[in-house]
């Protein structure tokens, strides 16, 4: 599951869900689908976010849940996205195992 995190989530239901292993084009889709792209593509004067980045974390986290059997959950939330090209934080993360 991706989308907006924090009060957002709550506020706009603004996710999309895939199941892994995530392709490319998946992750593409991901971040473009919900109603937030706008503000990571840059809205007003807020600078475009660092979508690349996004994108490849989706894939990371997609391959390591691949791997990994015995995660059976995990939580990254939220994740501040930097301008393009400074890629993002991970504020808090969640990992569960059998």
């Amino acid at each position: 599951m991706f989308g907006a995190g924090g009060i957002y989530a709550e506020l706009l239901k603004d996710v999309v869900i895939r199941l892994p292993p995530l392709t490319n084009l998946d992750a593409k889709e991901m971040v473009k689908s919900i109603k937030m792209a706008k503000m990571l593509e840059g809205y007003r004067d807020t600078p475009a976010g660092d979508i690349d980045a996004v994108e490849e974390l989706l894939l990371r986290l997609s391959t390591m849940v691949e791997d990994i059997h015995q995660i059976s959950e995990l939580d990254f939330n939220p994740v501040k996205v930097m301008p393009k090209g400074e890629g993002y934080w991970v504020v808090d993360a969640r990992i569960m195992l059998k």
